[in-house]
């Protein structure tokens, strides 16, 4: 399966870590610590007049410029970390069809909303096996959350993360090319079903299980493939992954994490947004996609490029 294009969408209106810390009562020591230690900064949303349905509207007349003359987008999936209830959360998928002359009257429509950021990872999957039937050509995999319609308190997370909104549009066809997408793994801890509903304990309990989960996932590739890609994580915080690097094992990875004070932790866009930045025919190497969800949901794909000569076999 081939990543064919992908269009990504990030607000430029920003909310402040000062701002938000302050909306829930905390200081500006809160906010300098939490900005030292985790390394955010701000977090990208949308404006009054934006909506995540017009954001998936604008980057499918993107896509659809994209296609061959006589391509149509034949299937597409919704993928949202954050299964929020409110209007510009909201996506209608009919509509969209309905309005859009680039997807087929009889695209098939699914929506994933697993409440978690490695959400987009089933998004993947379920995208391979549609187009291995050999029934479609074209999937559009739409992923992208929103709070802007939320308490500002909604987007802190007490020595955790920053949410932010972003928005992402890959069309997916079969066969090779310069993003090949292969090795796609998903996993399910049930032990941290408590997601961010648990108590400060199981949060706790869960990030110490953080590292444990990464080297179950990236234990899927081949060590060669491994140790030269670019990971390209979920945007959890940067203390998470400074503390991961310092581990033996992982002291020469290459890991991206330049978005993290610029847009927050973007649910189950960041992993997408990043290969925007470090795509294989860009950088060299192949990439690795990771997210590790709170709510204990694991998920990993590698992406090549068979314009690059790479002698890795990936699972």
């Amino acid at each position: 399966m081939n990543i064919s294009s992908l269009f990504t969408y990030i607000p430029q209106t920003r909310l402040s870590l000062e701002e938000i810390i302050a909306y829930r009562g905390g200081s500006q020591a809160e906010a300098r610590t939490f900005r030292q230690l985790f390394g955010f900064q701000q977090a990208a949303t949308l404006a009054a007049e934006e909506s995540a349905g017009k954001c998936f509207h604008s980057l499918l007349q993107q896509t659809g410029a994209s296609l061959n003359e006589e391509e149509k987008i034949d299937a597409v999936i919704l993928v949202q970390g954050l299964p929020a209830h409110s209007s510009r959360q909201n996506v209608n998928l009919a509509q969209l069809r309905q309005q859009l002359g680039c997807i087929a009257a009889d695209a098939m429509l699914i929506t994933l909303n697993q409440q978690n950021c490695a959400t987009l990872f089933w998004g993947l999957l379920m995208a391979e096996r549609i187009l291995a039937t050999g029934k479609h050509q074209c999937v559009a995999l739409l992923a992208g959350d929103t709070l802007a319609d939320f308490d500002l308190a909604e987007r802190y997370v007490p020595g955790c993360t920053l949410i932010g909104d972003a928005f992402v549009c890959a069309l997916l066809k079969p066969g090779g090319g310069q993003l090949r997408v292969s090795g796609i793994h998903c996993f399910h801890h049930p032990e941290f079903w408590q997601g961010l509903d648990g108590s400060r304990e199981d949060i706790k309990h869960f990030y110490r299980s953080h590292d444990s989960l990464i080297a179950q996932a990236l234990r899927q590739f081949p060590d060669p493939l491994r140790k030269d890609a670019w990971l390209l994580p979920h945007n959890i915080n940067r203390l998470s992954w400074q503390t991961w690097l310092r581990q033996p094992d992982n002291l020469h990875q290459h890991v991206a994490t330049d978005l993290i004070c610029q847009t927050g932790h973007c649910y189950a866009t960041d992993p997408l947004l990043l290969l925007k930045r470090y795509s294989p025919q860009d950088t060299g190497r192949p990439a690795l996609l990771l997210s590790v969800g709170l709510g204990g949901w694991v998920g990993c794909a590698a992406i090549t490029s068979d314009a690059i000569q790479e002698p890795f076999h990936v699972q």
